[in-house]
């Protein structure tokens, strides 16, 4: 899932849409991270992408380095999400007629949310920097293509 992160994101930013779910880049070459193993163990589709760009090892390293600048903050705001949005489930499940700290809660996950894109877009503009005119293009082909298949799913 991680590796799919700068792939789709980077599509996505192309295009103009904002990413709701999180992918990234692997660190390092293509085969050195454990993550990146158990990744291509289960099938990883990123890697494909990432190979079909033909990504030089500095790009490679820069969109890394990208990755792991972000990865901390935008995990610490998931957690954060998470918890949060487990304490509105219970407000929402109680008996007592809290409405004002169900909108507050509310608030307060809409809030993590921005902040939470708001992060993975600054991500997406300095990856986007490091692809060639080329290689931004064909990302974009590439996620056209993988949006096509997602909506003959549905």
């Amino acid at each position: 899932m991680k590796t799919k992160f700068l792939a789709l994101t980077l599509g996505l930013a192309i295009l103009g849409l904002s990413p709701l779910s999180s992918f990234a880049l692997p660190v390092g070459s293509f085969s050195d991270t454990p993550w990146l193993a158990q990744r291509e163990a289960r099938g990883g589709r990123g890697e494909r992408w990432l190979q079909q760009l033909d990504l030089s090892p500095q790009q490679q390293q820069q969109l890394s380095a990208i990755r792991q600048k972000y990865k901390s903050q935008i995990d610490a705001l998931r957690q954060q999400l998470r918890a949060n949005q487990a304490e509105l489930r219970q407000l929402m499940a109680s008996d007592m007629d809290n409405t004002a700290s169900i909108r507050a809660k509310h608030d307060q996950i809409t809030g993590l949310r921005q902040q939470l894109d708001q992060l993975r877009f600054e991500s997406m503009l300095e990856s986007r920097d490091i692809l060639s005119p080329e290689q931004r293009q064909q990302l974009a082909q590439l996620m056209n293509s993988r949006r096509a298949k997602w909506q003959n799913k549905r």
